[in-house]
């Protein structure tokens, strides 16, 4: 009976490591009533911490009532250096809008816009580099959907591949 339960534990426990797995979710939206670009990235609060925190002798106790009063100066900071877009190669800033926790209490939404976008060339090339939370797994991806009018495209990045472009007509 104790072998069973050895070796179940080790196989559950070996389980637990082996489906370890982190991601992010993007989606940059082109909103054609305001003309701007809404840019919502969904992470494990977990992760942001952990990312943000690297450098920091103090906690940042993100989505509590506790939160760090300097977090969302860290969490633009770091996307500005992890998340880049480059429109017609020209590099593009976006500006913080706010997070919000899921109502899992693990994720969090963060919220970020492109003002005046505007898209009426007749084709744009987009270029992201999407390097988020690759310093901290190894098997990070990070998922970015594209939904600018009709045109939608889901891309992937890993470590392997940090950027990537796409044409938008």
């Amino acid at each position: 009976m104790k072998i069973s339960i050895i070796i179940f534990s080790m196989f559950f426990s070996f389980n637990l490591f082996a489906h370890d797995y982190h991601m992010t979710h993007t989606t940059l939206y082109y909103n054609t009533n305001t003309e701007q670009v809404e840019i919502t990235i969904k992470v494990a609060i977990e992760d942001l911490e952990r990312a943000l925190e690297g450098g920091l002798k103090e906690k940042l106790k993100i989505g509590t009532a506790d939160e760090n009063e300097k977090t969302n100066y860290f969490i633009v900071n770091y996307f500005n250096n992890h998340f880049k877009i480059i429109l017609n190669n020209l590099p593009v800033s976006y500006t913080w809008v706010g997070k919000e926790t899921s109502d899992n209490l693990h994720d969090m939404y963060l919220y970020f816009e492109i003002n005046s976008f505007n898209q009426h060339d007749q084709s744009i090339l987009l270029k992201l580099e999407n390097t988020v939370f690759f310093d901290m797994a190894l098997n990070q991806s990070n998922i970015v959907l594209i939904d600018f009018k009709d045109n939608q495209q889901n891309l992937i990045f890993t470590k392997d591949q940090k950027t990537q472009s796409v044409v938008i007509k």
